[in-house]
């Protein structure tokens, strides 16, 4: 079974499995194994100094696979993404992916070049918004995922057919979805695909320091924590030491400035370089303690695949039997 959707129709992709935006993870060896094993690998253009290095790993997956990927961009997120934009207009991308603020300044140049517009969304307004302003697509995040939620704490159970309901274009589910199960979950409530972010972080393929994959691979679903709500832009993220600090010091009225060493991107590079998942703040999702193996992309999405399918048997075995009961 491939599960064709509306959304695999729309991107030319095989399976309906979208890689989340992971930054400074999201780069070409991971991108590369998820789009040719049949879902939708997406380069995260924050992890790159400039358009020029971005512009060489578009190439360097060209290189690696025919099928189609994309570009995530987080706008008005960590830094300005006008240079990103033109890069991947001048590569000949034709999936963009945005996140944060609104895409709308670059609608038009998205257009005119002919690129596919999936926006990211915390809730069914800017869905809303989303749909207005021309997308293609919306992702749609629930309370569970890794990295911004949005404010209002609403799982994907209940978002995601509220979304489904009040719009037209197509909508991807992100938000706990980690296996097989999940995929037939949202696409029964109406998406035509699923986003994965920590999944695919957990992959032989993502470059997470190996010393951090480990202690991630004895997470429980406990072993999350939302922090930066002081400042109004809420933040899932693995309970490391450093996490627990920064939420103390946010519940103690301490500012951004006090906050900014243990959050910002100076941080995250030491932890990344070092192995010290304690040492600084990594996003990651409520599904980590439904995580128990790191293999390739290729088997995740193989995995992925054959549990929905036999899942979606099972169900349908049950329906059609004698007594109707499961």
């Amino acid at each position: 079974m491939k599960f064709r959707t509306a959304i695999t129709d729309l991107l030319g992709i095989e399976y309906p499995i979208i890689q989340g935006g992971l930054h400074r993870l999201g780069i070409e060896p991971l991108v590369s194994a998820v789009s040719d094993a049949g879902g939708l690998g997406l380069l995260t253009a924050g992890s790159y100094p400039s358009k020029k290095e971005m512009i060489q790993d578009i190439e360097l997956v060209r290189s690696r696979t025919d099928k189609p990927f994309g570009v995530n961009l987080a706008i008005g997120i960590r830094r300005p993404m006008d240079e990103f934009v033109d890069g991947a207009i001048e590569a000949g991308i034709k999936i963009v992916f945005t996140s944060g603020y609104s895409p709308v300044q670059y609608m038009e140049q998205f257009k005119k070049a002919g690129i596919k517009v999936i926006h990211v969304v915390p809730t069914l307004k800017f869905a809303k918004k989303a749909e207005e302003l021309g997308c293609d697509a919306v992702v749609v995040v629930g309370f569970e995922c890794g990295g911004h939620p949005g404010l209002d704490e609403v799982s994907s159970l209940v978002l995601l057919p509220e979304v489904v309901q009040e719009l037209t274009i197509p909508v991807i589910a992100a938000g706990g979805f980690v296996d097989g199960k999940g995929l037939l979950a949202a696409l029964s409530m109406g998406a035509q695909a699923v986003q994965m972010g920590t999944r695919f972080v957990m992959t032989e393929e993502c470059p997470l320091n190996p010393s951090i994959k480990a202690e991630l691979m004895n997470a429980g679903s406990h072993d999350t924590m939302i922090i930066k709500r002081s400042i109004k832009k809420p933040n899932r993220v693995f309970k490391s030491a450093a996490a627990i600090k920064v939420d103390k010091l946010e519940k103690s009225g301490a500012g951004i400035d006090a906050l900014l060493p243990m959050i910002g991107g100076e941080a995250y590079e030491k932890m990344l370089t070092s192995g010290d998942v304690h040492s600084g703040i990594l996003s990651i999702g409520e599904g980590i303690g439904r995580i128990d193996t790191c293999k390739s992309a290729r088997s995740v999405i193989e995995d992925i695949m054959k549990e929905a399918e036999e899942s979606f048997r099972q169900i349908n075995m049950y329906a059609h039997s004698s007594t109707g009961t499961l």
